[in-house]
């Protein structure tokens, strides 16, 4: 399922919080010394963007564009020398503001919840698109929006839609969804209900049923790409790499990961980003062939949660997984469908499409993932990623277990530039900076400031000893291991 992060602007998971009170967000990146199968010096699999400047290819208008799955499309079709504009609301994630931004022919910033023709008025004499990409559409008035203003300027639309929609419709089988499950129940009340209780796909159908609509009326052609969970790097949902860190340190830290017994067998479908991008490629290479239709992708693999966790473990060489599944005392992010996973034999059989192998792809993330550990360019999310860890992962007495692993693991690059202010006894929670001009008083303000550096200072001494007891410990049994080679070498003589 794909859904609007709050924090974010892309996946987030929505189902497995007892108390339904948190999304759980996470960014993390860690440096693993071994992962099986893969060698460290692998390089990344990104294509170099052309320079935007360069002249030829098609004209695309991209909708979103910024987040987690849009720039890996966007910057698929700059290598091809695409020609590319994008609408968003101004937002960068990860360092899409330096593989993306500055290769776009334009950037349109636009709050897609007003009125397009008075937030976006450089769409109306943009011209024509030979495609429209949209990404960000999450409801019908967003789409009609855009037919109204784009009706007779533009080749082919592509919406980004979801495997979610199957839940708001009347499946009558158990195998996986085909496409042509999208039917939604024809009892009034029974649509309602569903409505009621999953908002987000009975929206994103209703994004679907506008572009099938305007088309039947003489409008131009589109493609719906309908993807489940999709994972890769810079994933600003933190799903992935929230359990990856899990995985890693959860014996050191004796915390399970959890498994939920009434989940951990539920089968889905995922996809990998890379693939997201390639198949929109696919869509718009094809051509009419493919015009007018709705089409599954994800990997060939179906997944459970406890084939996703202990595939990871394997990969990184982590014996016996330990996990805790009292449903009611457990927290999961994967599935977000009740529905089962995707049939995708329509996207092989009309695009020759096939997705990448689910051992290259879970290389690939850990090994990023890992990396971004102590990446200084990935500094911010992985503030964010500790910081949710913390908050919502580990129990507070393991905090100083945790960090002094953490150190041991990676190093003190872990920690460098990140302000511990994040959820250690007495510190204030991270949900964003403090904004002095929205505090009630001038006293009020320099009172939040002086309290904030106090708890900071007094979190980064604490993080100083612990850094410290790890280079101590490390140090120690140095000089062991140098005093028992040596007794070895004089036995030997």
């Amino acid at each position: 399922m794909i859904q609007e992060c709050p924090k974010f602007g892309e996946k987030c998971a929505q189902k497995g919080n007892p108390d339904n009170s948190k999304l759980f967000r996470l960014d993390i990146i860690i440096f693993v010394p071994e992962i099986k199968g893969l060698a460290t010096n692998s390089t990344s699999l990104e294509p170099k963007a052309v320079d935007k400047h360069e002249k030829g290819g098609r004209k695309i208008l991209v909708f979103g564009g910024n987040g987690f799955i849009g720039s890996e499309a966007v910057r698929r079709l700059l290598d091809k020398g695409d020609e590319v504009t994008i609408v968003n609301r101004g937002n960068w994630y990860f360092d899409s503001d330096q593989r993306i931004k500055p290769f776009v022919k334009a950037h349109f910033i636009c709050d897609r919840d007003m009125r397009m023709r008075t937030e976006c008025k450089e769409i109306l004499t943009s011209g024509y698109y030979d495609a429209v990409i949209d990404f960000s559409s999450y409801n019908a008035r967003q789409i009609k929006h855009v037919v109204e203003i784009l009706h007779d300027r533009v080749g082919l639309y592509v919406y980004i839609s979801t495997d979610s929609i199957y839940e708001v419709c009347d499946k009558t089988h158990s195998g996986p969804s085909v496409e042509e499950d999208a039917v939604r129940p024809k009892n009034r009340k029974k649509r309602l209900q569903l409505k009621r209780e999953e908002g987000y796909a009975h929206d994103k159908l209703a994004c679907e049923e506008v572009l099938e609509e305007q088309s039947k009326s003489g409008g131009f052609p589109y493609v719906t790409l309908r993807l489940p969970d999709v994972i890769g790097p810079r994933d600003n949902s933190f799903r992935f790499w929230t359990y990856q860190l899990w995985i890693r340190i959860h014996k050191d830290i004796k915390h399970p990961v959890h498994m939920p017994s009434g989940v951990s067998d539920t089968k889905f479908s995922l996809l990998h980003v890379e693939d997201a991008a390639k198949v929109i490629e696919k869509v718009l290479d094809v051509g009419p062939a493919v015009h007018n239709q709705a089409i599954n992708v994800a990997f060939n693999e179906h997944f459970t949660l406890k084939k996703l966790l202990r595939d990871m473990a394997d990969k990184m060489n982590i014996d016996q997984l330990e996990f805790i599944s009292q449903d009611e005392e457990t927290w999961y992010s994967y599935p977000t469908v009740t529905k089962g996973p995707l049939d995708i034999s329509k996207a092989k059989l009309l695009l020759g499409w096939e997705p990448m192998t689910w051992e290259r792809a879970l290389y690939s993330l850990i090994f990023f993932f890992e990396g971004a550990m102590t990446d200084a360019k990935f500094l911010k999310e992985r503030e964010v990623l500790l910081a949710d860890v913390f908050e919502n992962i580990i129990p507070e007495e393991l905090y100083e277990t945790a960090l002094k692993k953490l150190v041991s693991m990676y190093g003190k690059d872990v920690l460098e530039g990140i302000a511990m202010d994040m959820g250690f006894d007495g510190t204030p929670e991270i949900e964003g900076e403090i904004n002095v001009q929205d505090s009630s008083s001038a006293h009020d303000q320099k009172s939040a400031e002086t309290e904030t550096r106090a708890h900071s200072s007094a979190d980064n001494e604490e993080v100083e000893e612990i850094v410290a007891d790890v280079d101590s410990d490390k140090e120690a049994k140095q000089l062991s291991e140098s005093s028992q080679t040596a007794e070895i070498h004089s036995d030997e003589l």
